[in-house]
């Protein structure tokens, strides 16, 4: 396959990693978290990830705190990473989040206490901005873009 000049391309528009952070749709993980668990790669999340699975819920700020959750979420990002060899990846982890009627297509109820919760998450690598082809990691809801 012959490389794909770009040159006579007429981009309709390009919403950047970059504004995406300034934006707020996108949060980037802090390298120190996401290198305590291997992870070697800057780490985005969407904002329905970053929202529902990192902050913590209301009345539940005396048992939890947002960095075990991050941890929760990134461990096993991990643990399914090591077992795909592609660039996309489905994996699932388990939540503590009130049980407030507001499930999504993505969690599942996994009988017993409802306040748990099996959350199906995607993540894919890819070249981290439009102008910086160097890796990163985007973990995103399913029915997320």
């Amino acid at each position: 396959m012959k490389n794909m000049k770009m040159d006579n391309w007429n981009l309709i528009s390009i919403y950047t990693t970059k504004q995406a952070v300034a934006d707020g749709v996108l949060i980037r993980v802090d390298d120190s978290q996401s290198q305590e668990v291997g992870i070697k790669f800057p780490v985005y999340l969407s904002l329905g990830v970053f929202s529902k699975y990192v902050q913590v819920p209301a009345g539940y700020e005396d048992e939890q705190d947002s960095t075990g959750r991050l941890f929760d979420l990134l461990n096993t990002f991990v643990y399914a990473a090591k077992r795909c060899s592609g660039n996309f990846l489905e994996y699932h982890f388990v939540t503590h989040t009130p049980d407030a009627d507001n499930w999504e297509p993505n969690e599942v109820f996994t009988g017993g206490d409802r306040t748990y919760r099996l959350v199906k998450l995607k993540a894919t690598i890819e070249g981290q901005d439009f102008d910086d082809p160097s890796p990163a990691i985007f973990i995103l809801k399913p029915q997320e873009d």
